[in-house]
């Protein structure tokens, strides 16, 4: 016996319907299986658990876990201000998280302890350096390490290399910015990126 075609219409729409409706459920089970697995993970905000070495970590200032909901934290430090300052600041680097790999991304968040100001947020892997005026790439290139360093862009705004480096600890990164700012006859100035939430 044949449909008739106003049957099969309804059969197509039916069966549209019944598989857009599997796939949204499926999408939103995998998608609450995900946020489960990532509140699991070392390093999550309630853990108080460093992802990299399991150490204590004191919680979160309330408005770096809104900025940076569900992130990890890979490492914390309770040492001098990155910003070439002598007061102590609690420090987190926090891995962000994203639906895709390209949207994650590690932050420095400096939280002054003597001060009520909001959190400050770098980039962590990365350092603007800026060169002196007769100096170029390849000189900057030949000081590199290739194993802590490379060279992934130039920003023509403020006309600095941005180096990334592969070590994102706090104290690396204090390392990192000391290195390129005791190379003063090559580099005139040397900075960590802020970052917006």
């Amino acid at each position: 016996m044949a449909l008739s075609k106003k049957e099969r219409r309804l059969t197509i729409w039916i069966g549209i319907s019944i598989g857009v409706a599997c796939s949204s459920m499926l999408v939103r089970y995998a998608l609450k299986q995900k946020e489960y697995k990532a509140q699991q993970r070392p390093g999550n905000y309630a853990s108080g658990m460093t992802a990299s070495n399991a150490k204590k970590f004191p919680p979160l200032p309330v408005s770096v876990t809104r900025n940076i909901p569900n992130g990890i934290v890979v490492f914390h430090e309770l040492n001098k201000s990155i910003e070439e300052s002598t007061e102590l600041s609690n420090q987190w680097i926090l891995e962000t998280s994203g639906s895709f790999r390209s949207e994650r991304l590690f932050v420095l968040v400096e939280e002054d302890q003597n001060s009520t100001q909001e959190p400050k947020y770098f980039r962590a892997s990365e350092i603007y350096v800026r060169m002196r005026p007769e100096k170029e790439k390849k000189d900057l290139e030949l000081t590199l390490n290739n194993e802590v360093h490379k060279i992934i862009g130039f920003n023509r705004k403020s006309e600095e290399y941005i180096v990334q480096i592969k070590e994102i600890d706090p104290s690396s990164i204090r390392a990192n910015l000391n290195y390129f700012r005791e190379k003063s006859s090559l580099i005139a100035n040397a900075r960590i990126i802020p970052w917006v939430p």
